[in-house]
């Protein structure tokens, strides 16, 4: 048996059970370049690993050996099923990203509005440092949340599927995450520079040239994934 079927055998068995190469490596005690090897066919398992890499992927070693399970279907409905549950688990992350970035734009940019227009010194209060705190903390996680639950598609899709899948949803975190940027920026340039009610035309002129950015960026990105 050659070793490129080997390969492409044991990295479908890997995809099946949703793992990725360095969760595999993990599981066998060894570097997350050994399972690259394997399935790019440049090498084969140790004899001392092959156990317990069948027992990892739910297959006999004799099966691994000779690249084809005894059941071809049962994979293929692990697959299916395995790709639902990970676009699922990508949609249920996009949403509380969304919630958790919309509350802290939300939380932190009416604050530091309020703060602009009534305290001429800059985390005049503590509340303010707690709120601007929370909602920077909201936004980190919402956006690291959304970042990792794309990037657990690679066990299923390519690069490019990933982004065509993820784009406009990056785009839309984005914007919402702007909004408390925009208004911290606002507060600063307001102790300063000293601008009465300027600086809020300034951050509405800089958000909807953002908006607008966006959308172009947007339709070109579509036109590439269509």
């Amino acid at each position: 048996m050659e070793n490129r079927e080997i390969g492409k055998f044991i990295s479908k068995l890997r995809k099946s059970k949703g793992l990725t190469q360095n969760e595999l490596a993990d599981m066998l005690n060894i570097s997350n370049k050994t399972i690259s090897k394997w399935e790019t066919g440049e090498g084969l398992p140790d004899i001392s690993v092959l156990p317990e890499l069948a027992k990892s992927l739910g297959v006999t070693v004799d099966e691994i050996l000779n690249a084809e399970l005894k059941d071809e279907a049962s994979i293929k409905i692990e697959e299916v099923a395995n790709e639902k549950n990970l676009l699922n688990i990508f949609h249920i992350c996009f949403l509380i990203s969304c919630f958790v970035c919309a509350f802290g734009s939300l939380l932190g940019g009416f604050s530091e509005i309020y703060s602009t227009l009534c305290f001429r010194v800059l985390f005049y209060t503590h509340w303010e440092i707690i709120v601007a705190a929370v909602a920077f903390f909201c936004i980190v996680f919402g956006n690291l949340l959304f970042y990792i639950s794309a990037l657990r598609l690679n066990v299923i899709y390519t690069k490019e599927k990933i982004l065509a899948l993820t784009y406009k949803k990056a785009a839309v975190l984005f914007l919402i995450s702007l909004v408390f940027i925009l208004t911290f920026l606002i507060r600063i340039i307001d102790h300063y520079l000293w601008l009465p009610i300027t600086e809020f035309a300034i951050g509405t002129l800089l958000y909807t040239v953002a908006v607008i950015l966006c959308t172009v960026w947007l339709k070109k990105t579509e036109k590439k994934y269509k």
